[in-house]
């Protein structure tokens, strides 16, 4: 099985949170906002969801294995020591070197609100107490006032791997072609390995497993919420390509439908793409009960694809023991 890719997308419902503030005002903890057809949908950047997936896989490495950003936000740009730098990516200065990128071999979308503000958001007051400095009056209780806008929603999130290039960087390299004077220089790129195969493999089970557990997400000391998949899908391909990211559609109106004739379509598309295992696509899917309110719809679509519908942490389990990690 050639599988060069691998291709995610989930739907997360939450609880009442803020996940990723915007940039309120002193006494204002807003939340991120985008604007569909004269309507709000909160948002997480997509710069906070790496920073989930990174802290998730930090929890389960060495430290010397996971670096952290200095004050000027570098890292240590070791491909081969640090699975964070290369899993990410970085934008770093290297002793002797110079200035290096590193194109991230993870690609990971904003997580969309699907679900307008105005149906589920509040606005929660809460008051910061602290007792007065040595120079003030003994006893003295102080404190700032805050706004904290909150809101349930479901989530759409995105994730593709570029497998070829974990582990490895990508190299210019020069072929003579031809003798004498009809000889030429044939310049191309090609990768570099930095680790072994089975080390290669350890970092992609570590990225999945952080879709699977991922946690560290901001403000939940007090807005404890779960923020992992609840409908996914994921995709073991044959090429590089982002076209299942288009898979989960939902409609609002008053309740959360999936459109089933969108995923219908773009998993006819997909059947080119996929990998196979013993003849069959390797696509899994999980499903929690009630994410969506039409789920047995969702259910039949999957299964006249021939996918068969598990709990969202089986099916990445199961992705897993089809790549053997």
């Amino acid at each position: 099985m050639d599988v060069k890719a691998i291709s995610m997308t989930w739907l997360s419902r939450t609880g009442l949170t803020n996940l990723n503030a915007g940039e309120g005002g002193s006494n204002l903890v807003d939340l991120k906002k985008y604007r569909w057809a004269g309507r709000e949908y909160p948002y997480v950047s997509g710069q906070a969801m790496r920073f989930y997936l990174k802290e998730a896989i930090r929890r389960e490495v060495r430290p010397e294995e996971a670096c952290v950003a200095d004050e000027q936000g570098e890292t240590c740009g070791r491909i081969a020591e640090c699975v964070l730098c290369d899993l990410f990516g970085f934008m770093t200065t290297l002793p002797d070197i110079g200035a290096v990128v590193r194109v991230s071999p993870v690609k990971v979308s904003p997580a969309m609100g699907l679900i307008p503000l105005e149906e589920t958001m509040t606005v929660d007051f809460l008051t910061r107490r602290h007792r007065g400095a040595v120079q003030e009056e003994a006893g003295t209780i102080r404190g700032d006032i805050v706004n904290v806008e909150l809101a349930v929603n479901l989530y759409k999130v995105g994730l593709a791997v570029d497998l070829r290039r974990v582990g490895r960087e990508e190299e210019l390299m020069e072929v003579e072609k031809g003798r004498g004077k009809k000889a030429q220089i044939i310049r191309g790129v090609t990768l570099k390995d930095y680790v072994d195969e089975a080390e290669r493999w350890r970092r992609i089970r570590l990225l999945l497993d952080a879709v699977r557990d991922f946690s560290d997400y901001s403000k939940q000391a007090r807005l404890l919420t779960d923020f992992t998949p609840d409908l996914l899908l994921v995709a073991l391909q044959a090429n590089y390509s982002h076209r299942l990211q288009k898979a989960l559609e939902v409609l609002w109106d008053g309740a959360t439908i999936l459109d089933i004739t969108r995923l219908d379509q773009v998993l006819q598309e997909l059947r080119e793409d996929l990998a196979t295992i013993d003849g069959r696509p390797a696509l899994f899917a999980g499903m929690l009960e009630g994410i969506v309110a039409n789920g047995e719809a969702v259910r039949e679509i999957l299964s006249r694809h021939g996918i068969e519908v598990a709990t969202p942490r089986e099916a990445i389990a199961r992705a897993k023991a089809a790549l053997g990690v």
